[in-house]
Formats: C-alpha cells, sequence, structure tokens
C-alpha cells in the first residue's frame, strides 16, 4: 500500500537533542535489564532498544560497566525519590518513618526485582570506579541515618551511632526484600496482605529493639 513502509526496510536511528541519549539508554537499558537480568545488557543491544546507532552509547559509556553503573545508579536515585516521598507523606513519629521505608522498600524490590538485585551484586560492577554510584547509594543510606538521629532528638530510639543503627535498619531490610522477591519468605509473606505482615513484623520487632526503655 502506498505510504506503508514495508516490515524489512531498517528504521532510522532515532535523533536526541543534547542530553536526551544518556537517558535514553538508561532506559533501554532498565527494560532490557527487566526483561532478563544483566545478561539481557550490552550495548549493542541498548542501542538497538532505544533506536540508535551501535556506536552512539560509546558517546556516554565506555564499557558495559560504565552502562550498568549508570543504571544502577539510576535505580538508587528513584528509591531514594521514593523513601523521601512516603517520608514526606506519613507521621512524623519514628515508627511509621521506619515502617514507610520498609514499605517501599519492599515494593520497590518486588516492582523492580532484577533492578534491585544488580543495585547490590558485586559480581558485575568494579563499584570504585564510579564515585556518582557510590554517593547515589549512600544518599539512600543518608536517609535512614537522618531518620534515626532525628528520633534520637525526640528521645524515642536509644543512643548510639546513628549510622551503626541505619546499617542494621538497611540489614534487615534488604534481607527481607530479597527473600520475598526469591519466593523465600513462604508462606509468611504470601499475597500482597502477607508482605504488609510480615513486613510491619520486622520493623516492630526492630523498633522494639531500637526503642528507649
Amino acid at each position: 500500500m502506498i505510504g506503508m513502509k514495508s516490515q524489512h526496510e531498517p528504521q532510522k536511528p532515532k535523533s536526541y537533542h543534547h542530553g536526551d541519549l544518556r537517558n535514553a539508554l538508561i532506559q533501554a537499558g532498565l527494560d532490557l535489564l527487566a526483561e532478563g537480568g544483566a545478561r539481557e545488557l550490552d550495548l549493542r543491544k541498548v542501542a538497538r532498544r532505544a533506536g540508535v546507532s551501535h556506536a552512539a552509547p560509546y558517546r556516554h559509556f565506555v564499557d558495559k560497566q560504565a552502562l550498568i553503573a549508570a543504571i544502577t545508579e539510576e535505580g538508587f536515585r528513584l528509591l531514594a525519590e521514593q523513601i523521601q516521598a512516603t517520608l514526606r507523606a506519613v507521621p512524623d513519629s519514628p515508627f511509621e518513618q521506619l515502617l514507610g521505608i520498609a514499605r517501599v522498600y519492599v515494593h520497590f524490590a518486588q516492582t523492580h526485582p532484577w533492578l534491585m538485585r544488580e543495585m547490590f551484586s558485586g559480581l558485575t560492577l568494579e563499584r570504585e570506579r564510579f564515585v556518582s554510584l557510590q554517593m547515589a547509594s549512600k544518599a539512600v543510606y543518608r536517609l535512614y541515618v537522618d531518620v534515626i538521629r532525628r528520633g534520637q532528638e525526640k528521645g524515642t530510639l536509644v543512643d548510639g551511632d546513628p549510622a551503626a543503627l541505619a546499617a542494621v535498619l538497611w540489614s534487615m531490610l534488604h534481607g527481607l526484600a530479597m527473600l520475598i522477591i526469591e519466593n523465600q519468605m513462604r508462606p509468611y509473606a504470601d499475597g500482597p496482605e502477607g508482605i504488609e505482615r510480615k513486613t510491619r513484623y520486622a520493623i516492630e520487632i526492630l523498633y522494639g529493639g531500637f526503642a528507649r526503655k
């Protein structure tokens, strides 16, 4: 038919305004990661998904590790945004703030399981190469520290190094989230109600240890 392109006609690479290409490549990488994990990520596949030439990704990423670092950095940025939004929405009490963080963390892992695995994997990245990735990870950690410090200032939480207590919080959150997405918490966390119940119970136990007696 006149005006219709053949199915076999190659698509022309998309053109991007300055600054858009990097974000488009990261989004393409996120999509591929969600579909099949890190094994689906390489610069040629990302270029193909973004609709650009195979050479285009090298304008922003020197190799596959640089691409994965940018994708995982975006994961930490998204996680931080969601935690911040929740902390603004829930009551300003240490328990509710901790519970809000836990709910976001578990939900994020359920929604982005492959991204969550890659964000904390030490197998595919030499993390010391990527300063901005380390900073993004620490930005999430600071949110935990701030909640604990505010609880201490209110006289609700125990004294102690807030960063050390935040490490306990993150360890518990990550263990819970990863066990859930790997289907290792059944039958205790089956379905949304079970996951909510287990998440709340974990925070109740943690808070019992953190709370000032």
